[in-house]
C-alpha cells in the first residue's frame, strides 16, 4: 500500500509539472532539429570483393604442370594480407595525395601536425572490414557523393596493385635466383667443355664408346697380319729359290706391321688413361645440360608469369555513387534529444520535489 502511495505521489508531482516538461521537450526538440539541419550530409560508397588465390601466380598452375587443383578464391591468410594492405599508410598516403584531402578537409599543410590530422580524419570516414561471409567490405564517407565513390574504387585498385606487387616481388626474386643458377651452370658447362677439349687432345679420346672398339679391332687385325707375314717370312727364308729382294720386301712389311702394332698399342694405352676422365666429364656435362634445359624452361615460364596480368582480388561489387545519405539521421537525433531531455527533466523535478523542504542555508552552515 505504501509503494502504491509513493507511485501515486510521483505521478502527482509529474502531473503538476507537465507543462514545463512538455515545453522543455518541445524546445529541445526544436533546437536539436535546427542544429541537425546545420549538419552536413554524408554519403557512403561501398565496394565488396574477395581475395584471389595466389595459385594463379604460380607457374605450375598457369602452365598445367602442377598436380594440384587451382583455387580461384583466397583463404583466410590472403584475406588478412588484403586487410593489412587496405589499412596501411601506403594506401592512405596515396589517396590523400591523389584527392588532395588536405584541402578537402581544410587542414593547413604548414602545420607540423598536418599529416597526423589528415590521416586521423581520413580514417574516421574510411572503413575496411571482413564480413560474416569472409568478403572484404571497403567503404568511404564524404560530403561529396561522387568523391566517395571515386575514393572507394581508387582505394580498391591501389590495394590490388600493392597486393600484386608483393607477389611480383617474390616472383622476381625467384626469377633472379633462377637466372643466377642458370648462369652458374652455363659457366660450369663451359669449364667442363674446355677440360674435355684438353683431355681429348692429350689422350686422343674422341668417342669413348666407338673408339675403344675400333682400337681393339685394329690391334687384332694388325696382330693377325703381323703373325701371317712373320710365318710367311720364316717359311720363305728357308727356300733358297726365293730372291733376296722378295725376302727384304717381306721383312719390311713385317716390320711395318710391328711398328703399326706398337703405335696402336701406345695409342690404346694413352686412350685407356684418359677414357675414364673423359667419360666422367661427358656424363657430368650431360646431366648439367639436362638440368640447364629444364631450368631454362622454368625461367621462361616464370618470366611469362611475371609479365602476365594478374589480379589480387575477385570483385563482387564496385563502389557506386550513393543516392541516399548515410548520416546524419536527423529524426533519430531529434527523438534522442527529446527522450534525454524528458528523462533528465523527470529526474530533476523528482529531486527538486524530494528536497524542497530542506533548508539548504542551514545545511551549508
Amino acid at each position: 500500500m505504501e509503494q502504491r502511495e509513493n507511485l501515486l505521489d510521483i505521478i502527482k508531482v509529474l502531473f503538476q509539472w507537465k507543462k514545463p516538461i512538455i515545453y522543455l521537450c518541445l524546445g529541445v526538440g526544436l533546437l536539436s532539429a535546427l542544429l541537425s539541419l546545420l549538419l552536413p550530409n554524408y554519403y557512403q560508397s561501398t565496394s565488396i570483393f574477395y581475395a584471389a588465390s595466389m595459385d594463379q601466380a604460380k607457374p605450375g598452375q598457369i602452365f598445367g604442370t602442377s598436380t594440384t587443383d587451382t583455387d580461384f578464391y583466397g583463404n583466410d591468410h590472403d584475406n588478412d594480407r588484403l586487410l593489412t594492405i587496405a589499412e596501411s599508410n601506403d594506401v592512405a598516403d596515396y589517396l590523400i595525395q591523389k584527392f588532395d584531402l588536405y584541402t578537402h578537409y581544410d587542414i593547413d599543410t604548414t602545420n607540423e601536425k598536418a599529416p597526423f590530422k589528415v590521416k586521423e580524419k581520413f580514417f574516421k570516414y574510411y572503413k575496411v572490414m571482413k564480413t560474416k561471409r569472409d568478403a572484404i567490405e571497403l567503404s568511404m564517407e564524404d560530403t561529396d557523393k561522387e568523391q566517395a565513390a571515386n575514393i572507394v574504387n581508387e582505394a580498391r585498385a591501389k590495394i590490388d596493385e600493392l597486393y600484386i606487387k608483393v607477389v611480383r616481388d617474390q616472383l622476381e626474386k625467384l626469377q633472379q635466383s633462377l637466372q643466377k643458377n642458370i648462369e652458374e651452370k652455363e659457366n660450369n658447362i663451359a669449364q667442363i667443355n674446355d677440360t674435355l677439349i684438353h683431355y681429348r687432345n692429350t689422350y686422343g679420346v674422341y668417342s669413348t664408346e666407338a673408339q675403344g672398339e675400333k682400337f681393339a679391332e685394329q690391334i687384332l687385325s694388325t696382330e693377325s697380319k703381323l703373325a701371317r707375314e712373320s710365318a710367311r717370312l720364316a717359311t720363305l727364308e728357308k727356300n733358297p729359290t726365293i730372291s733376296r729382294d722378295t725376302i727384304a720386301l717381306m721383312k719390311a712389311m713385317a716390320q711395318g706391321y710391328k711398328n703399326e702394332l706398337k703405335s696402336l698399342q701406345e695409342k690404346m694405352q694413352l686412350f685407356n688413361k684418359g677414357v675414364s676422365k673423359v667419360t666422367v666429364l661427358e656424363r657430368e656435362e650431360k646431366e648439367l645440360g639436362n638440368r640447364l634445359g629444364f631450368q631454362k624452361v622454368q625461367l621462361s615460364q616464370l618470366e611469362t608469369t611475371v609479365n602476365s596480368p594478374i589480379s589480387g582480388i575477385n570483385l563482387i561489387e564496385a563502389g557506386t555513387v550513393p543516392v541516399m545519405k548515410s548520416r546524419p539521421k536527423r529524426s533519430i537525433i531529434v527523438v534522442s534529444a527529446i527522450l534525454i531531455s524528458l528523462i533528465f527533466s523527470v529526474i530533476g523535478i523528482l529531486l527538486f520535489d524530494a528536497y524542497k523542504d530542506v533548508d539548504w542555508g542551514e545545511v551549508l552552515r
